[in-house]
């Protein structure tokens, strides 16, 4: 993708920095005119890719792709000790540049081999839906299933995603965070 300046206008539209675009190994398939972002296993093998159209909104995967077992990320921060959960891997990606451990479901429907998984290597997890009622469902799903350890950030209303959000504000998420803690705790 380094080498295509149309891929490399839409990722840095969408706030991804050259180091991430090298990090996560995103692509570019000029035949298909898709960003392509490669998805692993929890072990760290590719298991396929996420295509998402340059122009509208156009996903494409790798036909078969087990969506509904992986979690895009998992492999690169498993040890961390807590993990902010989102829908798309490019509010993964926006989080992971402000430091944060993230991981994206692909969609709004979790299975209960991805809970199983949050379940498996953390023990507090942070669930930042999407403005939307399917990212509504999404939280209330990861809430139902995983309780005590699940906290919830609600985005501000004028946000679709975290990827609508600037850099300064995402950093922010984790003193937002500690602060409603905080507050529960009194």
């Amino acid at each position: 993708a380094l080498e295509s300046p149309r891929a490399m206008r839409y990722y840095s539209g969408r706030l991804i920095e050259d180091a991430s675009v090298r990090k996560f190994e995103l692509g570019f398939s000029e035949k298909q005119d898709m960003v392509t972002i490669p998805v692993h296993s929890p072990d760290g093998v590719e298991v396929g890719f996420v295509g998402r159209s340059i122009e509208g909104k156009d996903f494409k995967n790798t036909p078969g792709l087990p969506k509904s077992k992986i979690l895009f990320n998992l492999h690169r921060i498993k040890t961390s000790s807590k993990v902010y959960v989102v829908e798309s891997s490019f509010d993964a990606i926006r989080l992971d540049q402000c430091g944060f451990a993230a991981v994206a479901t692909l969609g709004s429907n979790v299975s209960n081999i991805q809970i199983d998984l949050l379940q498996k290597y953390f023990n507090n997890v942070i669930v930042i839906a999407d403005n939307d009622e399917a990212g509504g469902n999404m939280k209330d799903k990861i809430v139902e299933k995983l309780g005590s350890r699940v906290s919830v950030i609600q985005l501000n209303k004028k946000y679709k995603d975290i990827g609508d959000m600037p850099d300064e504000e995402i950093k922010k998420l984790d003193v937002e965070f500690d602060k409603t803690i905080a507050s529960m705790l009194q």
